[in-house]
Formats: C-alpha cells, sequence, structure tokens
C-alpha cells in the first residue's frame, strides 16, 4: 500500500465542456494547458451522446478488458479518477435512457458530450510519482526516486 500526501495546497480546477466536445479528450487537453502533474479527479456529471468505456473481463493476468461503446442520451452521473504525471485516468458511471442500460468503467476516447459536462481536479502539490506499465499489463503507481 502507498499514500501520496499533498505537501501544499494546490489549485483546483473546473473543466466545462461543451455540445460535441470529447470527454476525455477535454480533460487530457485541460490537464496539459493547466500544467496539472499529479492530481485528483474529484467528480464530475453531465450529459453524452456517446460512451466509450471498457470494464474488466477477467481476473487473470495480463488482464482482458470488454470494451463498451453506446449511443443515445445519455447521463453522466460520476467522473472520478486520478492524474499522474501528467496523464489522467478516468472512470465513470453513466445511464443511458434510451435502452435503460448503465455503464461503468474506465473511460474511452471518443466519449461526445451532449450538452454540458463539468469535471473538477485538485492539483497534488509536492509529489512526484509515476505510473510504471509492465509487459503482462499490470500498471503501478510509484514514486520518483532521484
Amino acid at each position: 500500500m502507498q499514500c501520496f500526501s499533498s505537501k501544499g495546497q494546490g489549485p483546483a480546477y473546473m473543466i466545462v465542456l461543451d455540445r460535441g466536445e470529447l470527454l476525455l479528450e477535454g480533460i487530457e487537453e485541460a490537464v496539459r494547458q493547466s500544467g496539472i502533474e499529479n492530481g485528483l479527479i474529484t467528480g464530475g456529471i453531465g450529459s453524452l451522446t456517446r460512451c466509450n468505456c471498457h470494464v474488466i473481463a477477467s481476473t487473470g493476468i495480463p488482464p482482458t478488458n470488454h470494451d463498451i461503446s453506446a449511443t443515445g442520451a445519455i447521463e453522466l452521473a460520476s467522473v472520478q479518477g486520478t492524474v499522474v504525471n501528467g496523464e489522467p485516468h478516468v472512470h465513470i458511471i453513466a445511464w443511458n435512457y434510451d435502452t435503460k442500460e448503465t455503464y461503468v468503467g474506465h473511460l474511452d476516447p471518443g466519449s461526445e458530450v451532449c450538452y454540458r459536462a463539468e469535471i473538477g481536479i485538485q492539483a497534488i502539490e509536492g509529489q512526484k510519482i509515476t505510473r510504471i506499465y509492465e509487459d503482462n499489463g499490470m500498471i503501478w503507481i510509484r514514486p520518483i526516486t532521484e
């Protein structure tokens, strides 16, 4: 287990995406423009016309995923995640009015905002952390030691 604490009060950001903008791509661009190295995606809400995400489909290593792609009147109920070394890792919960299906999973590119999406990010200051990607598909978050 690891615990990373902020060494100071970092800035908080509210990202607002409008109709036709892409959710993950918009979050990535806001992180780049704002210079957020590490942070917590504290929440988000909105609506989508297209939702792309994936979920784990096995417990083996390497992991396997199941892709979900849906269109319709989709209510975005929750957006949460982390930003590590400038890279967002985002999960969502969404509900499709047309199909009455609920989607829970890792946000993938191409999810399109219907009316608006609002996402909060709290920066973590004074920590140097990174993601380590292994060949077997495992991903670790570790401190950067200098």
